[in-house]
C-alpha cells in the first residue's frame, strides 16, 4: 500500500451521532473502518487504519446520521487542526 498523501482528509466519527449501523463500514473500499463495541455495549464505527484511508469520503456520504466529518489531520501543514470538540458521547471516553 502506498503512503497516504499528507493532505488527505480522514473520517472522524462523532460517537454521539453514530448508531453503529455499519453503512460506512460496508461502503469503505480500502476496509479501514470497522465496528467496535464500547464499554456500554453500543456499536460504533472506528477508523482502525488511518494510513490506508484514501480520503474518498464515501463513508461520510453513506452515513444517514451525519456522524462522519472528513478532516485534515493535525500537523498536515495547512494550519487546520482536528475537528472542533463537542460534548463527549454518553458512555464513551
Amino acid at each position: 500500500m502506498s503512503p497516504r498523501h499528507p493532505s488527505v482528509r480522514l473520517p472522524v466519527i462523532d460517537l454521539g451521532r453514530c448508531t453503529g449501523c455499519g453503512r460506512c463500514v460496508a461502503a469503505c473500499a480500502p476496509r479501514v473502518l470497522s465496528l467496535e463495541t464500547g464499554a456500554d455495549w453500543r456499536k460504533a464505527a472506528v477508523l482502525h487504519q488511518p494510513e490506508g484511508c484514501t480520503g474518498c469520503s464515501v463513508c461520510a456520504l453513506r452515513c444517514p446520521f451525519d456522524a462522519i466529518a472528513m478532516v485534515l489531520p493535525k500537523g498536515s501543514g495547512n494550519g487546520q487542526a482536528t475537528p472542533p470538540e463537542g460534548p463527549p458521547a454518553p458512555g464513551r471516553a
